[in-house]
């Protein structure tokens, strides 16, 4: 039987973390994207988004994000920024 992962404490941070705002989590990778954790869990399991692995965690420097993301065809990321902040933020589709 697997063990459970330990409940978060009075305090603890439960919205997505970043390093001052160059190293993110999976949530604010998701949050960034416009888009739910699992689609990002799912793309970096497939090696499709740059990660690091950081003391047991997944963690994405932004600015290997945003190369990334420069060298993708089509909307440029200036326009993907542009309509993140447009919606609110977040998408969860």
């Amino acid at each position: 039987m697997k063990k459970a992962p330990p409940k978060k404490q009075a305090g603890q941070a439960k919205v997505p973390r970043t390093l001052n705002g160059e190293v993110m989590d999976v949530a604010a990778v998701a949050a960034f994207l416009g888009c739910n954790p699992k689609v990002v869990r799912g793309r970096i399991g497939r090696g499709l988004l740059p990660h690091r692995k950081w003391g047991g965690r997944v963690v994405v420097p932004r600015s290997e994000l945003i190369r990334f993301m420069q060298r993708l065809e089509g909307t440029s990321v200036a326009e993907a920024l542009r309509n993140q902040r447009a919606r609110g933020g977040r998408d969860d589709d």
